[in-house]
Order: structure tokens, then sequence, then C-alpha cells
């Protein structure tokens, strides 16, 4: 047998249910008032309730050695990269509201947006198109270089996975896992030297093209120091 909190409504002597507030605390109380905790899924949203019930809320916490975001609301904030990387990323794409053909001939819209999704699509607004670059970046991006991580047992600091994000966004997944970049960051490597494998990854059409060579300097600053300085 065990205890299970449960709470009354003063006036009614009723099971209070679903969310409730007490002195600044939220917690969950199912449909027969039992005081939920672990994980919750409501209205498509996840929350997480302490041994306490106390729901955590605008904050980053450790739960079974994974760390979790969660908003001011309690949600977890179910995004792999920072606000941070989503910046810097729109800082090197730019924004075009209609499609246009870049400098290697690719058709492209919005955040620098290309393949199957965006045919059809004659227009843009900017905040759609920001919605959408965070929604590609935490659906095909980010969740293929986590996976591959996980595999190898390897963690990386926050910097260090957006580097490689906003990498594999401009060079695909494939080009980055296949690379001697990311070879050499999973052997450990974490010293300058890593600038020039960033580098070699400045190429479009067959010749150096400046931007790319920048941008891929700038993802090494990112990945080595933590400075997220975009396209200025």
């Amino acid at each position: 047998m065990e205890w299970k909190w449960c709470l009354v409504d003063g006036n009614t002597n009723n099971l209070l249910t679903g969310w409730k507030e007490v002195e600044g605390k939220w917690y969950y109380l199912n449909l027969n008032g039992t005081m939920l905790t672990g994980w919750l899924q409501h209205k498509n949203k996840w929350y997480y309730l302490n041994s306490n019930g106390v729901m955590s809320c605008d904050c980053v916490q450790t739960i079974d050695d994974k760390e979790y975001k969660f908003d001011s609301n309690g949600a977890l904030i179910e995004s792999f990269v920072s606000d941070e990387c989503i910046d810097f990323i729109k800082s090197w794409e730019g924004f075009s509201a209609t499609p246009y053909y870049d400098e290697v001939g690719v058709l492209t819209l919005g955040y620098g947006m290309t393949g199957e999704e965006i045919q059809g699509i004659t227009e843009v607004a900017e905040g759609q198109a920001t919605t959408m670059l965070k929604d590609w970046i935490n659906n095909k991006y980010a969740p293929v270089i986590k996976s591959d991580l996980d595999s190898r047992g390897i963690t990386l600091k926050q910097n260090e996975f957006d580097a490689l994000v906003s990498f594999a966004y401009n060079c695909g997944t494939g080009g980055l896992l296949n690379s001697t970049l990311y070879r050499r960051i999973c052997e450990g490597i974490r010293d300058n030297s890593l600038i020039n494998n960033f580098q070699a990854w400045s190429n479009g059409g067959g010749r150096r093209i400046e931007g790319l060579f920048r941008r891929r300097t700038k993802e090494a600053a990112i990945f080595l120091n933590g400075d997220y300085t975009g396209n200025v």
C-alpha cells in the first residue's frame, strides 16, 4: 500500500481534479483526485511533475541523466537548438518572400529552404518562414545528428551542437556525418585545427565561395568559443 495525496475543495468537500495552483506552485490531479508525478501529456504538450507533485517551469532540469527545458508555463520546450542558433542561420541564409535561384542554381525560398517542401509556394511571410525554419531544423536536421551522436555515446555542449546543425542545414546531414570534421569531433578533438575542417566545406559549383568560407569560419567560432556572431 502507498499514500496518494489529494486536494479537497474547502467549501464542498469535493475532490479537485486537473491543474491546481497552491501557493504559487502548480499540481495536476487525475479524475480520482490523486496527485500525479512524472511526465504528463496534456493538450499535446508535455509537462514534468516532480516527486512532490510540483510542476517544473521556467528552468533547465536534468531528468534521468538528460537535460530538459521548460517554459514559464511549464511546457517542455521541444527544440534541439538554441534561439541563438536559429538567429545565426537566419543571418546567413537571408530572407526571401518569393522563390529564387541561389548562386549555385538551387531554387530557394524563405530562409534557405529548398527541395520538394517549397514546390508550388509562390510567397511566404517572414514569420511563417521563421516557423518553417525552426520546424525543419528540429524535425529534419537536428534529430539526425543527435541520433548519431547518441549511438556513439557522445554528448556535445549546446554551442557545439548548434554549430553542427548550422553546418548541416547548409551542407546536408550526409555531408556532415561523413566529413573529416565530424570524425575528428567524435574523436574528441576540440582545438583550432577544427577551423580548417570547417573551412574545407566552402565550395559551390566547383569553386570557393567567399560567403561560405566566412560562414564556416563563424560556425567554427560557435563550436570552439560559443561566439554566435552572425553575418554582420
